[in-house]
């Protein structure tokens, strides 16, 4: 009587996916990922920061792109200043962690970055460029940086 029921069972078991219905779309009109109007233009990248070179008009970033290459971009002392839409916040580092930036983009152009490094200037992140050496690009409106 075990082995009957069991067996029974079984059977049931396996035979339901014969009676599904079949609801899935076609691959090419299904979505993947859809939170309806719950989907944000903005998105971010996050790069290790290895100096942060302070000077009249600029901060010189030297970061790490993708592998062991470092990049360098140039961002404007204006930024932080602007009182309509800051494209330059300082965020102090905790305890622990590595210094690093992170740059946003709003609808696939340039928003804002964020420097996330030590407030002490003694902090060996920072450092400073003499005032007499010219750097391009300190009255740029986006910031041009490749990972």
């Amino acid at each position: 009587m075990k082995k009957a029921l069991f067996a029974l069972l079984t059977v049931l078991c396996l035979a339901v996916p014969l009676f599904a219905e079949d609801d899935s779309e076609s691959e090419s009109t299904q979505q993947i990922w859809d939170h309806g109007d719950n989907v944000s233009d903005l998105f971010y990248f996050n790069v290790p920061v290895f100096k942060v070179y302070d000077q009249k008009d600029a901060y010189v970033v030297m970061y790490q792109k993708q592998g062991l290459d470092v990049g360098k971009t140039v961002i404007p002392k204006q930024w932080a200043r602007d009182k309509d839409h800051k494209k330059l916040t300082f965020r102090a580092r905790a305890k622990g962690l590595s210094s690093y930036m992170t740059v946003f983009y709003k609808g696939g152009e340039f928003y804002k970055v964020v420097l996330t490094v030590s407030p002490d200037r003694t902090d060996p992140v920072w450092g400073v460029i003499s005032n007499s050496v010219k750097i391009s690009g300190t009255d740029a409106d986006t910031l041009e940086i490749e990972f």
